[in-house]
């Protein structure tokens, strides 16, 4: 349910004082049932849980626009605007969300805007009610592997006082792992009901030049915007070589609790291996973002070079400064910024012509070099930058063209280029098993053909 009232209330010198008010009601509810065998892990996958869980959420709200001045020297507009939110949620309590901007324009064509914000995300009903499901991770380092008897420092006392371990080292003489321990180990994903908010503090500022005075640029756009934003108290479960660096290096309980190791040889695996790692969602995670968008558009009719129509083209660019996951407080900062699946450049361009009845676009989207997570690298005793997976480029293409009135027939071909994935390693950040690839990054398929019909009634 919600209700809201907007409008202005009076009018200033430089324009209608704006506000907007209002609250909502909402509630949530969600229920996978899954089979037994399904459950059990037994239906030809992982173990996968039954979840069900709901949470409402009562929201007031307010929006202000302040003119200040407008129609003079520099100051063609001249606006501040302020934003505030309260959220009660049944599942973590009260919570604020507000912002802060101003925006200036000394001449019609050029707008600058600059804002704060303080964002509030709740934890969804997935995050909180889910419960274990089953994984089996890849590139895991075990650091008791080659332990001796006596030695290692902490982490040599640490690894000998598991039971397992110091009968693998009794029999071994130092602790010794097969194929089948280091292809072994799972772990369950989890949610967690004690979840609380993520929050947010981004600063952003824009420039939005329209050149509509200079003739021949007046169908260009050109938009920049700059943004740095830190979300504190990210929902996120620990990586799991970094739960056996904090248990075993840093001797912190919370996370060896979250280990299980093999009392005893197995027919296939070895006494003191990894059996389990288990991943529950936390807060404690800090994430930290910061780069550049540049978007220019342009739109012009071909009329007066004898074609009929117009033709659109839009170049979409971000560039990361700056994309760095703290996994917990006492943790070093992991840079991703550049890495597989936070390339540090990547641009959508697309190009069409279109008349009344017809519609032709091209849309190439560029996937920059991205390199291997460094964590991992230096897990192998390699250097960040040591591996990386060259630039991608896609081309798609779609026509589409009215067949009667409301009905719209349109063809089109994804990957037309016909560009293979670059190949990753199993067991490296980033692959998805099956693929041999970033499925969730890069193209898996291939050019591919779609058609179809639209109805409009």
């Amino acid at each position: 349910m919600t209700a809201n009232l907007s409008g202005s209330i009076i009018d200033l010198p430089a324009g209608p004082l704006g506000i907007a008010i209002g609250g909502e009601y909402r509630r949530e509810t969600s229920l996978e049932n899954n089979d037994a065998l399904t459950n059990a892990g037994l239906n030809a996958g992982n173990a996968i849980p039954d979840t069900q869980g709901a949470f409402d959420v009562k929201e007031i709200y307010g929006e202000i626009n302040i003119p200040l001045l407008a129609d003079r020297s520099f100051f063609h507009q001249l606006n501040l605007r302020a934003a505030g939110r309260i959220s009660d949620y049944s599942t973590v309590g009260t919570v604020y969300s507000y912002s802060a901007g101003a925006e200036w324009a000394p001449i019609p064509d050029i707008r600058f805007s600059g804002t704060y914000a303080r964002s509030v995300r709740a934890p969804n009903i997935g995050e909180l009610f889910t419960g274990p499901s089953q994984t089996f991770p890849t590139g895991i380092q075990d650091p008791c592997e080659d332990i001796g008897a006596t030695g290692g420092g902490a982490l040599g006392d640490r690894c000998r006082a598991d039971p397992g371990v110091a009968a693998n080292i009794a029999a071994n003489g130092v602790f010794t792992l097969n194929q089948a321990d280091i292809q072994g180990i799972s772990g369950f994903n989890s949610g967690n009901a004690n979840l609380q908010e993520e929050e947010a503090d981004s600063y952003t500022a824009s420039v939005v030049i329209t050149p509509r005075s200079i003739d021949f640029l007046r169908n260009f756009v050109l938009r920049v915007d700059y943004f740095n934003i830190k979300v504190s108290n990210v929902i996120a479960a620990p990586p799991r070589q970094f739960t056996l660096q904090q248990c075993y290096e840093q001797g912190r309980e919370d996370f060896c609790d979250l280990i299980t190791r093999r009392a005893g040889a197995t027919a296939v695996n070895s006494a003191g291996s990894l059996d389990l790692i288990n991943a529950p969602l936390r807060n404690a995670a800090e994430l930290t973002t910061e780069g550049l968008d540049v978007v220019l558009s342009y739109r012009s009719s071909l009329d007066g070079i004898g074609v009929p129509g117009s033709v659109n083209a839009r170049l979409a660019y971000t560039h990361l400064f700056d994309n760095t996951l703290v996994p917990d407080p006492l943790a070093d900062a992991d840079p991703a910024a550049g890495e597989i699946g936070t390339a540090a450049d990547r641009f959508t361009a697309s190009l069409g012509w279109n008349t009344d009845d017809f519609n032709w676009t091209f849309t190439g989207t560029y996937i920059g070099r991205s390199e291997v997570d460094d964590q991992l690298l230096l897990a192998y005793g390699l250097e960040p930058g040591d591996l990386s997976v060259g630039a991608e480029f896609y081309l798609d293409s779609q026509i589409r063209f009215t067949v009667a009135d409301n009905v719209d027939f349109y063809i089109g071909v994804d990957n037309l280029l016909d560009n293979d994935a670059p190949n990753i390693l199993s067991g490296v950040t980033g692959n998805v098993t099956g693929t041999d690839t970033a499925a969730d990054v890069y193209d898996v398929f291939g050019r591919r053909y779609y058609t179809g019909v639209t109805f409009r009634f």
